[in-house]
């Protein structure tokens, strides 16, 4: 059985490994970043089944005091409460298996009961993701603007309205 559940510091090592498989799709994480990334928020979850990590998301809201490019750009653009998804992976053995979504529900929910009713992130154009960016598609995110970011990728920066009841 899946299990959703925040992130823990014994997951560090597999949500390391998982985020290594998934590059140049998500900026590289190490054990120190993970550690800060998690002291920001309490929006890190994973998707695990019988102790092993199949799936982690991070997630920031609009006043966390994160510092990450993409979301001080959405920021800038978006005065109402949203909640920013950073990364999402999900282990390549057991992608089209509903897990992304389920983590995607995951967050939608937390969003809500946090009344932010926006969901928002980023999908690489360049280095091009098309099978993430046609994955927010399907759930309804679309395109709010673009960014060509310092470390030279240009990013497309989308939105979901998010609605009670819904997810």
């Amino acid at each position: 059985m899946l299990s959703i559940r925040p992130l823990e510091p014994a997951d560090d090592e597999q949500v390391l490994s998982l985020n290594a498989s998934a590059q140049p799709h998500v900026a590289p994480l190490d054990g120190a970043e993970l550690r800060r990334l998690r002291g920001l928020s309490d929006g890190q979850f994973v998707a695990a089944r019988e102790g092993i990590i199949l799936g982690y998301a991070l997630t920031f809201s609009r006043d966390d005091p994160y510092d990450g490019e993409e979301f001080l750009m959405l920021r800038s653009m978006i005065p109402e409460a949203f909640h920013y998804i950073d990364q999402v992976v999900v282990q390549g053995s057991v992608r089209e298996t509903g897990i992304g979504r389920c983590l995607y529900q995951f967050i939608e929910r937390a969003a809500l009961v946090r009344a932010a009713y926006w969901l928002c992130c980023e999908v690489n154009t360049v280095p091009p993701n098309p099978d993430s960016l046609a994955f927010h598609r399907r759930l309804g995110f679309s395109t709010l603007g673009s960014l060509a970011t310092r470390d030279g990728r240009n990013v497309s920066l989308l939105q979901k309205r998010l609605f009670l009841g819904a997810g």
